[in-house]
């Protein structure tokens, strides 16, 4: 009885062990993908063009990153980065940017603001024709005809948060 839990002490061991690189693997390419997540965040160029669309015409002074989620299902590999903002004076702004398990940012949301007039993406919907046309025209030649109706969609219903979520996607794919 006892060389028979011994055998199966060292079969389970075995099987343990042999699965120890590959959970180290899927360990490191998720710490890949956060670190590819945070190079293209965590500039203060890219955390100005964020700010335009969150509170536009406010006056950045600076973000950074606060925390990373889990998203979704235990093992899919989605995230959040959380970065705070901080505009004008005394503004301050929180934003989830959830990834996909490669590091690609696929969807904003606010998770904090003191903000009492300037609200989100409020002064941003309202200019957003004007400035989603220019988008269109600098980025036209880079954009597929699906592209370029897609981000007209967002300029015509004047939605900036779909609009940011559609340049940071195009902006990582682009290697911007």
């Amino acid at each position: 009885m006892k060389a028979q839990t011994r055998v199966t002490a060292l079969v389970v061991a075995s099987l343990v062990l042999a699965n120890v690189p590959s959970a180290l693997a899927v360990e490191d390419s998720a710490q890949i993908a956060v670190n590819k997540a945070h190079r293209f965040l965590a500039t203060a160029q890219r955390g100005r063009d964020i700010l335009g669309y969150l509170h536009f015409g406010a006056d950045y002074r600076g973000h950074e990153y606060r925390e990373t989620l889990p998203v979704g299902y235990a093992n899919d590999g989605r995230f959040a980065l959380v970065y705070r903002f901080w505009w004008e004076n005394d503004g301050i702004t929180d934003v989830a940017f959830l990834c996909d398990p490669r590091g690609n940012v696929e969807e904003v949301r606010v998770t904090y603001t003191n903000a009492h007039f300037s609200q989100p993406f409020a002064l941003a919907d309202v200019t957003i024709q004007v400035l989603g046309n220019i988008l269109i025209r600098a980025y036209q030649d880079k954009m597929s005809t699906f592209e370029r109706k897609m981000v007209q969609k967002f300029v015509d219903n004047a939605d900036a948060k779909g609009l940011l979520e559609w340049s940071l996607k195009f902006q990582q794919l682009a290697g911007n």
